[in-house]
């Protein structure tokens, strides 16, 4: 009788449960593995549009490419596009250059294969690029990531011809300022290491306040500004929060995305502690991350002169186009390894999400308009085009 009685309450909390779990899994939906556009956005912003004939400067962003497959199709598109104009053209790395702890001196002879493709779009093309750290490049937080860093920059430096090549250097947080092309500036670039703000161990000392103030003065201009971060400043991925229901279904796959091993209910645990209990600097919701955020765009509001403020970044592997508050849009251009897609939701601000390998294209034109695309290998390349304003 009793067993019985045991067996009708366990039963009982399995199907309460379960009934949560759906209910759960309705609410979160899916990931945007088709490319999402915000309703108000025209068919006509759905295709290519030619500029080259117009083109003043363009700017390559794209991040988290150390974990490329051999020949990385998204590599060989950015060449492409980096061959078009290679004199009017810059690539910017957004971090992330080395999966899966930089170049540290165990993993130092892997160089070649995580950051050598990357390397190599850059001097086949004879275009200028840049390369700024992410997380991963300061080993993801160990001990070690400020020399981990400092290896790699020297590696590049002496890998590239045009110069800047790795900034900030040194391991300082920024901001530094560049502005392209160096003839005749028409667009500044203020880089900054956001993963300084979050590393707890070794690194180069400088207040925060003399880090604002820096990054306030360098706003102070009236070209467009492209500030580069590695972390997002807001996101619709993971490190905003979102899991789809595959994570919540098949946890595992967080590991290895072939472990499609149901785990219905307790799979939900992963995402569900991560966000709301044990939360990550690495996250938008960790408590060093936040701070940075909330400082950047308080400078970023102070921002009046400055005609256009686009904020890049990658370490989220997906693709946004967002709207911006304090700045007019936010860019998350993260995916140029086909190894490491992550989920990709939307919000009210998302002009365009894809979770998708791929990169973004900033055209700077002779009669002073600005254009945004979106490209991602395949056969219809350009996925998005949006004139900035």
């Amino acid at each position: 009788m009793k067993f019985n009685k045991r067996s009708r309450i366990l039963w009982s909390i399995f199907t309460l449960g379960l009934i949560v779990q759906v209910l759960q899994l309705t609410i979160i939906g899916c990931s945007h593995t088709s490319p999402y556009y915000h309703p108000d956005i025209p068919t006509s912003a759905k295709q290519n549009i030619v500029t080259e004939n117009t083109l003043h400067y363009r700017i390559l962003l794209l991040g988290d490419g150390g974990q490329p497959k051999q020949d990385e199709p998204v590599l060989k598109t950015l060449k492409a596009w980096a061959q078009k104009t290679p004199e009017k053209t810059s690539i910017v790395f957004l971090g992330d250059n080395m999966y899966p702890d930089g170049m540290t001196e165990q993993r130092q002879h892997e160089a070649s294969m995580r950051l050598g493709p990357q390397i190599e779009v850059v001097q086949s093309t004879n275009t200028h690029g840049l390369f700024i750290p992410g997380n991963h490049d300061w080993t993801n937080g160990k001990k070690e990531g400020y020399r981990a860093l400092l290896a790699q920059e020297k590696y590049i430096n002496n890998a590239l011809s045009h110069s800047p090549k790795f900034l900030p250097q040194g391991g300082s947080p920024g901001p530094v300022v560049l502005e392209l092309p160096k003839s005749t500036p028409i667009v500044r670039i203020i880089v900054l290491d956001t993963q300084w703000w979050l590393h707890q161990h070794e690194k180069p000392k400088k207040s925060t306040e003399k880090i604002i103030a820096e990054l306030k003065a360098a706003l102070d201009t009236e070209l467009p500004v492209i500030v580069v971060g590695h972390h997002p400043l807001q996101s619709y991925g993971i490190h905003g929060g979102f899991y789809d229901w595959k994570s919540h279904l098949f946890p595992a796959r967080i590991a290895k995305k072939w472990l499609w091993v149901p785990v219905p209910i307790v799979g939900s645990l992963y995402p569900l502690v991560r966000w709301h209990l044990v939360r990550s600097d690495q996250d938008l919701n960790g408590a060093r991350n936040k701070n940075m955020v909330s400082q950047l765009n308080a400078a970023f509001s102070t921002a009046k002169k400055t005609p256009l403020l686009i904020y890049a970044s990658g370490h989220e592997h997906s693709l946004q186009v967002l709207k911006g508050d304090v700045t007019d849009y936010l860019l998350v251009s993260g995916l140029a390894s086909s190894e490491k897609a992550t989920e990709v939701s939307h919000g009210d601000n998302t002009l365009f999400a894809h979770q998708h390998t791929g990169f973004m294209v900033v055209d700077f034109l002779t009669n002073g308009k600005v254009l945004l695309r979106v490209v991602e290998p395949g056969s219809k390349e350009v996925l998005f085009h949006h004139w900035l304003k």
